[in-house]
């Protein structure tokens, strides 16, 4: 096994229980704003505001999500095209660019 191969399975690893954690928050706070009695209630009253809920929901969890997803993407795309014999070099850096324009769009 190469090191790119390792490296990918390595970031696949962590950014997978990155965009558990990330996408469970985010269906939280996405719930805590449609039905916010109920999210208290389960929650122990952890998300117990509606202000609490849309930051959370509309703050930095919806960048952050974005990003690991397409870090955790590029990963798993190159490590495909590295079994199937395709060596591309560039997926990385299409998904830097990539997190560059989301994050351009999202502070616009």
């Amino acid at each position: 096994m190469s090191w790119r191969q390792t490296y990918n399975i390595f970031v696949l690893d962590i950014t997978s229980v990155l965009l558990i954690l990330f996408g469970f928050l985010t269906a939280i706070s996405g719930l805590c704003l449609t039905k916010p009695e109920v999210v208290e209630r389960v929650t122990l009253g952890l998300f117990s505001s509606h202000v609490v809920c849309s930051r959370i929901h509309l703050g930095w969890t919806t960048i952050t999500t974005i990003v690991v997803a397409i870090i955790h993407g590029a990963a798993g795309f190159d490590l495909w095209l590295m079994k199937t014999g395709r060596d591309v070099p560039w997926v990385w850096l299409i998904a830097l660019l990539l997190s560059i324009w989301f994050l351009y769009i999202y502070l616009v």
